[in-house]
C-alpha cells in the first residue's frame, strides 16, 4: 500500500492493488445517503463481495477490507468536507 499522502491525484494505481481499487469501485453504490452524508460501506457488503470473487483466505480478506474502508472513509471524508 501506499504511505498517506504519497500520491498524486494523477497517479495510477499499483497493480498489486487493484483487486482493492475495484473491489472499491464495485461497493461504492452500497452506501446509504441520509441525512445529506454517505454512510460507509457496510462490512457484510465487503464480506460478500469477498465470497463472490472467492478470496478465502482470512488474512487477505483483512488486507482487503482494511483497504476498502481506508478508501471509503477517505471518500467520505472528501466529500463532506466538500459540502460545507
Amino acid at each position: 500500500m501506499i504511505a498517506k499522502g504519497a500520491s498524486e491525484i494523477n497517479d495510477k494505481p499499483i497493480p498489486e492493488n487493484m483487486t482493492a481499487w475495484l473491489a472499491f469501485h464495485m461497493l461504492r453504490g452500497s452506501r446509504q445517503i441520509g441525512y445529506g452524508t454517505l454512510s460507509p460501506i457496510p462490512f457484510s457488503e465487503i464480506m460478500s463481495y469477498c465470497t463472490h470473487i472467492g478470496l478465502d483466505d482470512a488474512i487477505e480478506r483483512q488486507r482487503l477490507a482494511k483497504f476498502i474502508m481506508a478508501l471509503d472513509s477517505t471518500e467520505r471524508e472528501h466529500y463532506g468536507n466538500s459540502q460545507s
